[in-house]
Order: C-alpha cells, then structure tokens, then sequence
C-alpha cells in the first residue's frame, strides 16, 4: 500500500472523525477517527525522508499550520461580524501543529546522518529552544487570551501557540506529536514498527484508561493544595488531561480516552510498501480545511439556526 493510499484512507477516517465532533454523528465515527492522525503521523515520517527538499516541505507544513491557526480567528469573527447576536466559536483543528515540530526534528536528525557536526549542533538548538519556548508559549497565551476581549475577537490558544512549533503545544500534546519521530526511528523495520507501536499503544492506554492524570491532579488539590496548581500546568504542558472526573474504565474508553482505538491502525501501517503512489498533494493541503469549515459551516447555519 502506497502513501497516497493510506492518505486517503486516513482522510476517510478523519472525515468520520469530524461528522461526529462538528455534525454530531455517532460515537464510534470517533473511534474509525483515531485512526487518521496516526496514518499522516507515519506518512509524514516517510514523506520528510523521501522528499526532494526537507526546507521547502517543513516550510509548506508551516504555512499550512498559520494558515488554519488564521482561519480559526478570522472566520468566526468574519461570521460575527455579518450576523450579529451570533456565537462563532472558533475551530481549534490544526493537524500541522504536530507536523511541523515533528518532520523539524526528522530533518535534523538526517542532518546528524550527512553532516555530523552541524546535526548536533542544530540539535542541541532544537532541544534548548523546545525548552525554552514552553514558558514564553504559555506566557503568550495568557497574555493575548485574557487580555483582548473575546466580545471583540475569540482568539483560541491553539491559534496564538501555533507559531512557535512546540512539541508540547501542538494539538494532541506531546504524547501524540512524539508519534512522529517514533516512526521515523522505526522505519527501517517492520517487526521494530510493529513492537515500538503495541508498546506505545500500551503504555498510553495504561496512563489515559484508567485516567491516571486525573487521579494525580485530586489527589494533590486534596493533599497537596498548596502545589496542586503547579502540578496540575506540569500535566498539561504533557498534554495529559487532569481536572477531569474520574470514571469507570468502560467508560473512561468508549466515551472519553478511545484514542486507544489507534492501536488498530497497525496493520495498515504494515501494509505500507514503501512506494509514494500518484500524487494527490495538493488535495489533502486543501482537504482539510476546506471539509472542516464545511461541516463548520452546516453546523452553524443547518443544525443550529438562529
């Protein structure tokens, strides 16, 4: 199975995912939707190695990145603006988020493949600047979130993180994002993809099934209270949900954590053929946004009129 098939395969399952979240579609579209992040996760990883130019396919990735964190604020302000007396609220998915931290650091670990030297060197920046920005991201959050009114403009923190290509401020967190270079380490080897993903997948479920995130932040706000606040940002910087009711394990997965359903995208990671297949490029770039203000669009005008 070639690139562009499992593309398409995953724009299916992220079109399912979507019909749920914006339409209101049943549940299990959701769990068919865990699939479609992992696919471009993997893609991406072949796609950064196979590429003829790395920059320009990194800098097309950012771009697309700015582009929906911009559309997240100036569509909904566009639509404020002609139907006044409305709520917009504005769309926070923005894939690219992830993408673009992740193939970064692909490119500089080939770096450290062709030019030693240089590799390390660009990834000891990489390490200090991801670091360093997690603070100054914050810190830009709080500040344009609390400080311009959302009467005026809703500006959604994804949208003011998206700039800075934080592996911990990308949509999924780290934990998600992290996938990425997990498959760029695993490429070389189908029984290494095959056992570093079931391992990944079980680590994760073990940590979000039973919500043990959510069990830290109550367990601190009730021992703790003094710090529960500060341990409580550590989890999120993670990207690990935590003020969260805790729930039954049934529960917790068919209703809340089922991002543990992409394990069961392994076999089609596994049918990859290491082939590129017809380029259908373009469309995907547009694809995406333009499937997600659609469903936007019907949601606000077709299912809740005013």
């Amino acid at each position: 199975m070639s690139t562009t098939a499992l593309k398409i395969i995953a724009a299916v399952c992220m079109t399912l995912d979507h019909l749920n979240t914006f339409l209101g579609a049943p549940l299990p579209f959701r769990y068919i939707g865990r699939f479609a992040a992992v696919i471009f996760f993997f893609c991406a990883a072949e796609g950064a190695v196979h590429t003829i130019d790395r920059k320009q396919y990194l800098l097309r990735l950012y771009k697309m990145c700015l582009l929906m964190a911009g559309l997240s604020v100036v569509v909904p302000f566009a639509l404020g603006g002609w139907f006044p007396g409305r709520n917009f609220p504005p769309v926070t998915n923005n894939i690219f988020t992830a993408l673009v931290p992740g193939v970064w650091l692909i490119d500089i670990l080939e770096t450290v493949k062709t030019e030693p030297e240089k590799g390390r060197k660009r990834l000891r920046n990489y390490i200090l600047y991801q670091i360093a920005v997690v603070p100054v991201g914050l810190l830009a959050v709080v500040i344009i979130t609390e400080t311009v009114p959302s009467t005026f403009i809703n500006i959604p923190e994804q949208a003011v993180a998206a700039p800075f290509g934080s592996l911990f401020m990308s949509e999924g967190g780290i934990w998600l994002t992290v996938q990425i270079i997990l498959f760029y380490l695993w490429r070389d080897s189908k029984k290494k993809l095959a056992i570093g993903y079931l391992a990944y997948c079980a680590v994760y479920t073990a940590v979000m099934l039973p919500q043990l995130p959510a069990r830290i932040f109550w367990f601190t706000n009730a021992h703790f209270l003094h710090y529960h606040m500060l341990i409580s940002n550590c989890l999120g910087i993670f990207g690990l949900s935590k003020k969260e009711a805790v729930r039954p394990l049934s529960e917790s997965l068919l209703k809340y954590n089922f991002q543990c359903f992409m394990v069961f995208a392994l076999p089609l990671l596994l049918l990859y053929n290491g082939k590129r297949g017809k380029s259908f490029k373009r469309f995907f770039y547009i694809y995406y946004p333009a499937h997600i203000y659609a469903f936007y669009l019907i949601r606000q005008f077709v299912l809740q009129p005013k």
